[in-house]
């Protein structure tokens, strides 16, 4: 095969990254023996633009640059390590650090691409049939409760000294509040909530806190997982996950924190997806006692993240969205374990 022009893949590589030049790529390969380079192209989709697809003589990878923490790639490296030597479900490994700064300015990673359907690039998304995503939403509710089996013994965090993960200094309840507390904090300085925002929440958090304190086995959590996170197969029927990415939230806590974030992404749009998703989960790994309540807080959580991002960065959807409360309700007053038992037919909300 002729040997590439390498000045061919120089270009804009996306808002973060900005321009690479084909000779730092072929240098970035070089580091890790993975061969010459066949092709290069940013990933689309996304809310960083970190990664750029690359193709060696020696496979298909992600080059993922820029970290945003001196912690992100070595907590990224533990979690797929985790996932690919203990579970049955696809990660990044091996997931090849670079520190030096040498080549781009900035450390980067390299891992295996994971083969299956791109649902983080939103032109694939846009194809799919309405069968087909039902199909993939089931298919992420029975991933989720095999990533699920990864357990600890102990809730924790990475830590990057450790290069492992160091329990939690306090209670499973302290942390969730702690945790929303902090991000009411964040929202107020922001100017973001209201008195009657600040007095709903201050009744969802009496009514429901004590759910937090129903005992669970400490397992792996993304944090992150969505359609945007993922690859799927359709080797067979049905689908199946084929792989996860992303793993800069991750840590070890009650796997039930991970229920949120699909349904936030599919309500708004296509709220029987949630179902689907919440419905496959659930035949492999109930609910426990209070699960409602106890999710309710953990939505309420993600909504106050997202709600905080939002009007951080000048997002439009959260220029024109009205007060959190009447934002944020439609998520967090679901019954989650009504929703798990419903009929096939009949919608989330």
């Amino acid at each position: 095969m002729p040997r590439l022009d390498l000045d061919s893949l120089t270009g804009d590589y996306g808002h973060r990254l900005g321009r690479l030049t084909g000779a730092q790529l072929q240098a970035a390969a070089d580091r890790f023996d993975l061969g010459r380079l066949r092709g290069a192209a940013p990933i689309p989709g996304g809310q960083f633009g970190q990664n750029v697809h690359v193709t060696t003589e020696s496979g298909e990878w992600i080059l993922r640059g820029c970290p945003h923490y001196d912690w992100q790639f070595p907590k990224e490296r533990f979690f797929a390590r985790q996932i690919a030597t203990r579970s049955s479900i696809p990660a990044p490994w091996p997931y090849l650090i670079e520190p030096s700064r040498e080549i781009f300015g900035w450390s980067y990673a390299l891992m295996p691409y994971l083969s299956g359907l791109q649902l983080s690039d939103p032109a694939i998304r846009a194809r799919l049939t309405p069968a087909e995503e039902t199909a993939i939403a089931r298919a992420l509710g029975t991933g989720l409760s095999v990533l699920h089996e990864l357990t600890w013994t102990l809730a924790g965090a990475y830590a990057l000294k450790a290069d492992d993960v160091v329990p939690y200094a306090i209670g499973h309840r302290e942390r969730v509040l702690g945790e929303i507390d902090d991000l009411v904090s964040q929202c107020g300085r922001l100017d973001s909530l209201s008195d009657s925002d600040l007095h709903w929440l201050s009744r969802l958090l009496k009514h429901n806190q004590a759910a937090l304190d129903v005992p669970f086995q400490p397992a792996f959590v993304h944090h992150d997982f969505t359609t945007s996170n993922v690859v799927v197969n359709r080797r067979s029927t049905p689908w199946t996950l084929g792989g996860v990415f992303d793993l800069m939230e991750a840590y070890v806590g009650d796997p039930e924190e991970d229920l949120v974030r699909a349904p936030v992404n599919y309500i708004p749009r296509r709220p029987w997806l949630a179902r689907d998703f919440l419905r496959a989960y659930v035949s492999r790994r109930p609910l426990r006692e209070d699960a409602t309540k106890r999710l309710r807080l953990y939505m309420l959580r993600d909504c106050l993240l997202i709600w905080e991002f939002g009007h951080r960065f000048g997002k439009e959807w959260a220029a024109s969205a009205p007060g959190f409360r009447e934002w944020s309700e439609p998520l967090v007053g679901q019954d989650f374990t009504a929703v798990s038992r419903s009929p096939s037919n009949q919608d989330w909300v």
